[in-house]
């Protein structure tokens, strides 16, 4: 139960949940379900009179309205979280209702027999009660935190809750955190959940259950295997079949309370009764819904091991799935096991000198402005730019280059190549006369996302540009999001065709020109690269795209860049370049209302340096800012002024931190207490460190090794190190 004591926040706590409940939701805010059972009924809505919500403006509210008689009932208000076996957690949240009655908020486990890991009971009226308390989680299955009405009737308003895991108090002895003067490189495996499908179930082994959606709904049926041959090891196995997808899936799937920044390895045993596509995922069971790992295999009549690794990113609940590519196809799993694998994460992939490539931005006004941006950039991306083949081909074999869109594609090339970069241009967006379905809605008018028709038409297209710009456009990036619907709704075979027919037409046109896969996205992204190079696509691109987009917690950058690296390594392109082709600072519109949201100064400052490091030192290739002349301020992503030549501080500072890179080499990396961040640097003769924390304030003892004796800021200003400590926050620092 709870552990009841005077408490306050300090800067070495750490919040796993955080709930202002604004946005624009109507029933449950985003991450909260309302868990009924036995009969129960119950209200839920977003709540907006004044009075009725603490701060912002917005408010839960909730209301129990019945409850069975002589039967376990109930329904509770639940935030699902996947909690860590032994830590301790602080729950704070402001609750009051619109007359008097009664509360429980409870920290609880989310599998029978249903344990307590803290709870805290309080009489509730019309003012705003603040209501705490702590607790230790001691199981491995997921948790929640609830809030449960013990008055039927009564409208119940939620507001402002956050639940932060309570570090141990660590006192060093100079009164500072002591940084390490290296990194660690030791790796251990370990097993934290199995499941060998035993027992006398019927349809799903215990803890596994079927995932299916749809309309018309996907249908499925599931069975306990015993015969000879079908079962791996041990005397049962779990038979699967997806009969049909309908327009969603069926998908067979184990939750587990993976934890946020853990990288895990999954590995599982299949088999099929036919020719059977299959592929083993880890993935966050909430927007944006995105794999920790991914791998499609090809089976058949022999058990096979499939295995994955990732990092898991989410802080709500995920699960290990099994889906089936095949409809019909009977398929049989055995032996599964999760294991959690412990590395020094942010070692270096690459102690090579920082690539030119690795500086990009779109430029996606010129015309109204013919000005260059000051960011340091040696590459551009040519996307949003009025470039695209719609624009380019408006008919079949009809191209002008002296007027309207030829024209601009003209100037661009020219503005680019006469400012000393390289350009990357994306393919892609079909003409309507060219489309396999000209009717189709996509965000660039009909027919856009869809493949072309004849695929002589995408050759005479790619041909046209490589071999008028050959020369001078050096990287071609084959299509713009197409796990996108809105940018592209034909199969992923298409796909790989038309980088055969691009990769024929640009290297016969410029040999050293090279050729980007499509750019993905973290939501839908792993799933079709998987597929992708399952089906070869990576045999014709010289590197894999991507676009790492990031928020205020930009080292969460790092585990999305290694689970895209995990589905290249499945694939044997590991050795390939990774581009993230477009991306920049945007709102996490699971904790913030965006439309309203405004960052701090020292995020806005420091949030792009602390990305591009996060790139840097996962290897990334290329990063293109989107958008230089972006105007949201509120995000931070504004990089010039309206004139479109006055930087910002936000630009200034980005510019800063490409000095610092370019011409470098990475030796070194890690992080401390999940918090402070550290990268050793060499230039030539020049060693300095680059470091931050993401707790503002944090003050650390320097190693004498390193032998720096003044710190430099984003702005270029430099100050001596007194006392052998520096006080680090959300700005990077150089130390040298």
């Amino acid at each position: 139960m709870a552990t009841e004591r005077a408490m306050s926040v300090t800067s070495s706590d750490t919040s796993v949940v955080s709930a202002d409940f604004e946005g624009g939701y109507s029933r449950a805010a985003p991450g909260w379900i309302v868990n009924a059972w036995g009969g129960a009924k119950y209200e839920v809505a977003r709540e907006t009179r004044p009075g009725f919500f603490r701060s912002g403006a917005s408010s839960q509210r909730f209301k129990v309205t019945q409850r069975a008689t002589g039967v376990d009932t109930d329904a509770h208000l639940a935030r699902p979280h996947a909690f860590a076996n032994g830590k301790t957690y602080r729950v704070t949240v402001y609750l009051r209702t619109d007359a008097a009655a009664t509360v429980e908020v409870m920290l609880r486990r989310d599998i029978a027999p249903w344990n307590v890991g803290g709870a805290k009971t309080v009489a509730l009226n019309s003012g705003w009660t603040k209501v705490e308390f702590e607790g230790t989680y001691r199981w491995n299955e997921p948790g929640s935190v609830r809030l449960i009405s013990k008055t039927l009737g009564a409208n119940i308003y939620v507001d402002d809750l956050t639940v932060v895991e309570v570090q141990p108090t660590v006192t060093s002895p100079i009164g500072a955190l002591a940084l390490p003067a290296k990194g660690a490189a030791s790796t251990t495996v370990t097993p934290v959940a199995t499941s060998n499908f035993e027992g006398t179930y019927t349809l799903t082994a215990p803890g596994w259950k079927v995932n299916f959606w749809g309309f018309p709904i996907a249908t499925y049926d599931s069975s306990r295997e015993t015969r000879a041959g079908f079962v791996y090891a041990g005397a049962s196995s779990q038979r699967f079949r997806m009969l049909s997808k309908g327009d969603g899936d069926a998908q067979l799937v184990y939750p587990y309370a993976f934890k946020k920044g853990r990288t895990y390895r999954t590995s599982i045993y299949v088999r099929s009764d036919r020719s059977a596509s299959v592929e083993l995922m880890v993935r966050r069971d909430a927007h944006p819904w995105d794999a920790a790992g991914a791998k499609t295999v090809a089976v058949g009549s022999t058990w096979q091991k499939v295995e994955i690794q990732g990092t898991y990113v989410g802080d709500v609940l995920g699960t290990v799935r099994v889906i089936s590519k095949t409809p019909g196809a009977n398929i049989w799993v055995d032996n599964m096991t999760i294991s959690e694998v412990d590395y020094n994460e942010m070692a270096p992939y690459s102690t090579a000198t920082a690539p030119d490539t690795l500086f990009g931005v779109h430029v996606n006004k010129l015309g109204v402005h013919h000005n260059w941006p000051t960011l340091g950039q040696g590459i551009v991306r040519m996307w949003n730019t009025g470039t695209n083949w719609r624009d380019l081909e408006k008919a079949n074999n009809v191209w002008d280059w002296t007027t309207g869109n030829g024209y601009r594609m003209d100037m661009y090339v020219d503005y680019i190549t006469r400012n000393g970069a390289q350009i990357l241009y994306t393919l892609g967006q079909t003409p309507q006369w060219a489309s396999s379905n000209p009717s189709s809605t996509g965000m660039y008018g009909p027919g856009a996302n869809m493949h072309p028709a004849n695929m002589n038409d995408w050759r005479d297209y790619v041909r046209t540009i490589a071999r008028r710009y050959a020369g001078k456009i050096k990287y071609y990036e084959l299509w713009n999001e197409p796990d996108f619907s809105g940018t592209y709704k034909g199969t992923v075979e298409k796909m790989v065709e038309m980088a055969r027919i691009a990769n024929e037409e640009i290297k016969a046109a410029d040999p050293t020109a090279k050729l980007v896969s499509p750019g993905l996205t973290i939501g839908q992204g792993y799933s079709f690269l998987d597929r992708f190079l399952q089906l070869g696509g990576g045999q014709y691109v010289d590197h894999i795209g991507w676009h790492f987009y990031y928020n205020s917690d930009p080292e969460s950058l790092g585990p999305q860049i290694q689970n895209v690296r995990e589905v290249m390594r499945n694939h044997g392109v590991q050795d390939k370049q990774l581009w993230n082709t477009e991306g920049s600072y945007i709102c996490d519109r699971t904790k913030h209302d965006c439309s309203t949201w405004d960052s701090s100064y020292v995020q806005k400052r420091g949030v792009n340096a602390r990305a591009l490091m996060m790139m840097w030192g996962k290897g990334i290739s290329n990063f293109n800012y989107y958008f230089w002349e972006r105007q949201t301020e509120a995000t931070g992503s504004r990089m010039v002024e309206t004139d479109w030549k006055t930087p910002t501080t936000a630009a200034l500072a980005y510019a800063e931190a490409v000095k610092w890179i370019k011409g470098a080499r990475l030796v070194d990396s890690y992080q401390i207490d999940n918090k402070v961040y550290v990268f050793r640097v060499n230039r030539g003769t020049e060693n300095y460190v680059i470091a931050w924390s993401i707790s503002q304030g944090t003050v650390v003892a320097v190693p004498s090794d390193w032998g720096v004796t003044k710190v430099r800021n984003l702005a270029g200003q430099e100050s001596s190190i007194s006392g052998g400590t520096v006080t680090l926050g959300q700005e990077p620092v150089m130390l040298k």
